[in-house]
């Protein structure tokens, strides 16, 4: 096919996480990683006396509910969203609970943004598309800012021609406005781009339902989903796609 641009999901496909590099937090007589066993000063600070390892249950079971409401509703709420609610539920005054929510919700990104891994193949593939197509990332994440650090952090930025990030949008992928968000941020019709990405309800479900052409990276090879019409390409990693795209 000849594709100008390829959209590109961010995690799984771009970069990578790396849970070993969050701070481990005491949980029981188990120890795990997670953002929140950076937050006790925070805590301490906003809501005295409620310890991280009492947060913890309280965020995850946030986070369940508002996960179970993005599936049905496709409507991505900020990350601050989340450390609201968790913190009305461990007692945080109601005059100071916004901000407070700002507070922890920018440290818990800086962990997640210091957990990610921009592989160096993944970074020599980039610069060998960008000497022939449009480039753009098409993400589903709760907080745009640290979408963009994490691209600043690995060197990406200067390579894109566009960034859209669910949580400006209000609305994630299947959703097909973040794909043709992106496509209008490349200047190309929907035939003229590729969207590469490792989730398939996500990542092929927006593509297909934007009308363009979808790489999904099987990486485990469990194979296309039944009852689900297969994407153009299947790759195993982001590399193969240089045995679709003349690349360099």
């Amino acid at each position: 096919m000849a594709y100008r641009g390829v959209l590109l999901d961010l995690f799984g496909t771009l970069v990578h996480f790396d849970a070993r590099r969050l701070p481990e937090l005491p949980v029981g007589d188990e120890r795990v990683r997670t953002t929140v066993g950076a937050l006790g000063p925070l805590l301490a600070e906003w809501v005295p006396g409620v310890t991280p390892e009492a947060f913890w249950p309280v965020l995850l079971a946030v986070s369940e509910e508002m996960a179970r409401a993005r599936a049905e509703q496709l409507l991505e709420l900020p990350s601050r969203e989340r450390f609201r609610r968790a913190l009305e539920r461990v007692g945080c005054a109601e005059a100071s609970v916004g901000e407070a929510a700002v507070s922890l919700s920018r440290a818990h990104m800086a962990a997640v943004v210091a957990a990610t891994v921009f592989p160096a193949e993944h970074a020599a593939l980039l610069v060998a598309l960008r000497r022939s197509y449009r480039l753009g990332v098409v993400s589903n994440f709760d907080d745009t800012g640290a979408a963009y650090d994490i691209l600043a952090r690995h060197g990406v930025l200067p390579l894109l021609d566009t960034v859209v990030v669910s949580e400006a949008l209000g609305l994630r992928k299947p959703h097909p406005a973040l794909v043709r968000t992106g496509l209008r941020g490349l200047g190309l019709p929907p035939h003229e781009a590729l969207f590469v990405g490792d989730t398939f309800a996500d990542d092929v479900g927006a593509a297909t339902a934007a009308g363009m052409d979808a790489a999904w990276i099987d990486a485990r090879g469990a194979g296309v989903p039944d009852g689900t019409p297969a994407p153009r390409y299947v790759l195993r990693a982001l590399a193969d796609l240089r045995g679709i795209l003349e690349c360099g």
